[in-house]
């Protein structure tokens, strides 16, 4: 590295770099918030936000993690019974049951902007 670390600039040469590098117009700061935008040309979220809900399908998403959730302590319960009777395995076999149907929704759906194919 160079021992000699001054800058020899004139003032007249100061301020010619810094009116170059600010910009010549004030950048309009916008008068509402980003989420209340009116309409979708606007961009405001609340527009965006139901396309990308469904793009990504976070609620399938979530309802399969908690239906996983709610299988995984059924089974720890049922086996957990000293004797389980035919009402609590009746009980196994509806979540179980609802989880089929559950599941074969979910795989079968698609998200928003995407065809099926035959």
């Amino acid at each position: 590295m160079a021992e000699d670390s001054n800058v020899n600039l004139s003032l007249e040469e100061y301020e010619a770099l810094k009116a170059a590098a600010t910009p010549s117009e004030e950048v309009e700061k916008p008068t509402k918030p980003w989420w209340s935008a009116p309409n979708p040309e606007d961009g405001g979220w609340m527009w965006i936000a139901p396309e990308y809900f469904s793009r990504w399908r976070l609620f399938p998403r979530a309802f399969i993690s908690m239906y996983i959730y709610l299988l995984y302590q059924v089974v720890e319960w049922f086996m957990d019974l000293p004797t389980p009777g035919p009402e609590q395995a009746g009980l196994v076999s509806v979540i179980v049951g609802a989880g089929a149907a559950w599941f074969g929704l979910y795989v079968n759906s698609t998200s928003t902007g995407q065809k099926k194919e035959s």
